[in-house]
């Protein structure tokens, strides 16, 4: 192989018979043995009912991760469903009986490849991005041994070949990118060469420039998009042919562990039909004086967030407005709840009933509190009429919610695709409301069960 700088490889050698898998596996293990991801993003990607659903063709391991993960009985965890066993796994992660890292301990690594879906796991080790420019430039080193640790991982499976990786990075950009100095060293090189009647192959351009000081001169944008994506990823299945796939449609975004409390929206300003009364002369009137506390307050509040957690408030406000599903009080809310609000969406796309939807949305946050909170923010931005302060919505059951915001997103999609609206026919009956305290009867639901697409946001759509 090419000669390299050393220090970005792995212990861990994959025993998979496929090539591409190999070089999944060890892409894996070296991402989470680095820490350039954790355990808790590997459960982010694949919660409980994920991994249940794919051991299904392993029931010894999935009862091994029941037992020693979940405290189930041994009789009892060979026996279970699917559905029921990722209950149990879940209620485990939830009551801190196992965590993160201890069920990847009982998953190893290339059973990880060999039974859950890979471009998931692709995505998984890619998802911060840090090939991108903005990214890069906080940690070069760190960026630059990630991407020379897939290449060399790719060559020494053949899934990558010298000439394709040089073809892919350009000769024209090698030329103009490489400093002076390694232009004369590599010079001196290829008349040696010359004297020995050898060609400067690339192996010998490796030989005289090693593969991380090449990389090293190469925005790293483009080797991962041109190399990686086009050359590795794309022809061995981990990326779809357009682009498209859990790479580079997230599954969920990365969770700030610092939360923010909410912020109430500023009250609205004196109607100018009201005439305030006079204030001494000495003291403000409070109207004058409100956007100076507000101001001190937002700067307060933005202060107070890590850096980490600005720029992901960043990119999911830029994502939910790109999709039109930002809520118009967004500023309200934690960096958790529009992260979550944002991996609802993406996933909503693989769901087919409404029962897979309700569940889509509860899965999507960590909590009631933070469920609740999400549901009338979006109700409010779905249905500007519906007034999220009337204690009948605002004091509504969490099922009434959501059957609410599928309602409103269903009414969205057979707006826009008019051959999908049922039939006509009599109006249906009001569902009974339950009599109890906070619940409110949801409007009709056009089918109890619609075989209708996901109603999803325009641009989740079209692929």
């Amino acid at each position: 192989m090419a000669k390299t700088d050393g220090g970005t490889g792995s212990d861990f050698k994959s025993s998979l018979k496929s090539a591409s898998e190999r070089f999944l596996s060890q892409t894996v293990v070296h991402t989470l043995e680095r820490g350039f991801r954790t355990p808790e993003d590997f459960i982010r990607y694949f919660r409980p009912a994920d991994l249940m659903q794919g051991l299904e063709g392993a029931p010894d391991l999935r009862a091994k991760i029941l037992i020693e993960g979940a405290g189930v009985h041994e009789k009892i965890a060979r026996k279970k469903s699917t559905s029921s066993a990722a209950e149990d796994l879940k209620l485990a992660l939830d009551e801190g009986v196992t965590n993160a890292a201890q069920l990847l301990t009982l998953l190893p690594p290339d059973d990880r490849v060999r039974y859950l879906d890979p471009k998931k796991l692709w995505a998984f080790t890619t998802e911060d991005e840090f090939w991108s420019p903005l990214n890069a430039e906080a940690d070069v080193d760190r960026a630059l041994s990630r991407v020379v640790f897939l290449l060399e991982n790719a060559l020494r499976e053949n899934l990558l070949t010298l000439q394709v990786l040089t073809d892919g990075i350009t000769f024209d950009s090698i030329s103009t990118r490489l400093p002076l100095k390694e232009l004369q060293k590599l010079v001196r090189h290829a008349l040696k060469l010359g004297r020995e009647k050898k060609p400067l192959s690339e192996a010998e351009l490796l030989e005289s420039v090693p593969l991380k000081t090449l990389v090293g001169f190469i925005p790293l944008e483009h080797v991962y998009n041109n190399v990686l994506v086009e050359k590795v990823a794309k022809p061995a299945g981990l990326i779809g042919s357009d682009g498209w796939g859990p790479s580079s449609e997230k599954v969920e975004p990365p969770k700030v562990e610092e939360q923010r409390k909410s912020v109430p929206p500023p009250k609205p300003s004196p109607s100018p039909a009201v005439a305030a009364p006079p204030a001494p002369p000495s003291v403000k009137p409070p109207q004058e004086s409100l956007p100076d506390i507000e101001d001190d307050v937002d700067a307060l509040i933005q202060s107070a967030r890590p850096p980490a957690e600005e720029e992901a408030r960043r990119k999911v406000v830029e994502k939910l407005t790109a999709i039109n599903r930002l809520p118009p009080r967004h500023d309200s809310l934690t960096t958790p709840i529009l992260l979550s609000i944002e991996s609802m969406y993406s996933e909503l796309l693989g769901a087919s009933t409404d029962e897979a939807r309700e569940s889509c949305i509860r899965d999507s946050f960590p909590n009631q509190q933070q469920l609740t909170q999400a549901l009338l923010a979006l109700i409010e931005l779905l249905d500007s009429s519906i007034d999220i302060n009337d204690p009948v919505i605002k004091d509504a059951d969490v099922d009434s919610l959501i059957k609410v915001v599928l309602f409103e997103e269903r009414h969205r999609y057979e707006l826009q695709h008019p051959s999908a609206r049922p039939a006509p026919g009599p109006a249906p009956l009001p569902p009974p409301t339950s009599g109890r305290k906070g619940s409110v009867a949801p409007p009709p639901l056009p089918r109890a069960q619609s075989a209708l697409p996901p109603p999803l946001p325009e641009g989740k759509r079209a692929r």
